[in-house]
């Protein structure tokens, strides 16, 4: 019995120096209480399952005058200028909320999924504005009416190092993400479905990373806006059935082992055109027909010692979508391979390097035959132009 007290003792002590680790941890219960508690250098617990419905909160709060509209506001004794961290928008049909300038913030859910919703479509559900270090993990975000709108569900705006786990976000809103002048955002098994307009729009931001994520039945326009920036990742993400050309890209943006189902693709070819620079590696395009089990296509392509029958090749991995070979006999006789079709593991080469081929697409056949990896080269009409096989590490 004395062991058992002990023990219990011990466990209620790690949690609560694990507690105290965690910072000013906040448990609420409802729309109100979450709004209250929004503020830096905190954790707030979402202890409820039962839907939070933002506008009311906001609208609450806004009629009594203790929600400030925008980012500064006027003490009303001393005429002083406030910046308040948790503000108000008003909008066409209701207003939304924003949370400015709060760092290291934590929204998460007690059990399950929270579920937080806004009524009016001209509004975010929310918004965050020059926030850093935030987490927002297992909540569920949309709008309570269906129908056309002119905002989406979450919006950042110059915000450093956020990451989202565990997400759903759900129309009417335009699309599910808005992304502008970011910095460090990863979202990691989140959804976005049923949205009017898009999927998302990035602008102006960096370092952006979609993992194991789904994009499925939103529809209208182009679904992937992304303008005016860099490294932009998806990985092992599942786009399905999205109505609209899928992509409506100026920038750098890849694609790594990701399978497009029933989604209406623009063409990406050798130049990039000006749709931009988007890279689709080891990536599957399914059929309308495919079953709903998703097996994504990985490269079997190895780095290491290569010969062409003749001449050895060093192949090293440049990045998850480009293989380089590097002559052993003359170290200026470079190429690479590219991977940037969904239809097949077709390659094209880069225009600096032999083998181009400015009519179409080069195909490099690659797999395996027993334990030999191999690599044929053909041209746009199946003929052979060379072959590789790998001899060792």
């Amino acid at each position: 019995m004395k062991l058992r007290t002990f023990l219990t003792t011990i466990a209620m002590l790690c949690m609560a120096l694990a507690a105290a680790a965690q910072g000013n941890t906040i448990i609420v219960n409802n729309a109100a209480e979450l709004v209250n508690a929004l503020g830096p250098d905190r954790t707030i617990v979402i202890a409820t399952n039962q839907p939070l419905n933002i506008t009311e909160a906001i609208d609450q709060r806004v009629g009594e005058g203790t929600l400030p509209e925008g980012e500064t506001y006027y003490d009303p004794v001393t005429a002083a200028a406030i910046t308040a961290q948790v503000t108000y928008a008003s909008n066409t049909d209701g207003n939304t909320l924003q949370v400015r300038g709060c760092n290291n913030l934590t929204i998460r859910s007690a059990r399950g999924r929270a579920t937080l919703l806004a009524t009016p479509r001209y509004a975010n559900v929310l918004e965050f504005i020059h926030c850093n270090n935030v987490l927002l993990e297992n909540i569920i975000m949309g709008h309570t009416q269906d129908g056309y709108c002119d905002k989406g569900v979450l919006e950042l705006d110059g915000c450093n190092h956020v990451t989202i786990n565990d997400c759903d976000l759900f129309g009417c809103g335009t699309e599910g993400f808005v992304i502008e002048a970011c910095n460090d955002v990863t979202v990691n098994r989140t959804t976005v479905h049923d949205c009017t307009y898009y999927t998302m729009h990035i602008v102006r931001s960096n370092q952006v990373r979609f993992n194991d994520c789904i994009f499925r039945d939103n529809r209208e326009f182009s679904q992937l806006c992304i303008n005016g920036c860099d490294d932009i990742n998806f990985t092992g993400c599942l786009f399905d059935n999205l109505q609209g050309p899928l992509f409506a890209l100026n920038d750098y943006t890849n694609f790594y082992s990701c399978t497009f189902r029933k989604c209406q693709m623009q063409p990406i070819d050798s130049e990039f055109g000006p749709q931009g620079y988007a890279v689709l590696a080891f990536c599957t395009q399914l059929p309308d027909d495919a079953p709903a089990t998703i097996h994504v296509k990985k490269p079997t392509l190895s780095p290491g010692l290569w010969t062409d029958g003749t001449h050895r090749y060093r192949v090293t991995q440049a990045d998850p979508y480009r293989y380089t070979f590097t002559s052993l006999d003359n170290p200026d006789q470079v190429f690479a391979l590219n991977c940037i079709s969904v239809a097949a593991n077709e390659y094209i080469l880069a225009p600096q390097y032999p083998y181009e081929n400015f009519a179409g697409r080069l195909v490099a056949d690659a797999g395996r035959i027993g334990a030999v990896d191999y690599v044929r080269i053909l041209d746009d009409g199946g003929a052979l132009l060379q072959s590789f096989k790998r001899i060792g590490r």
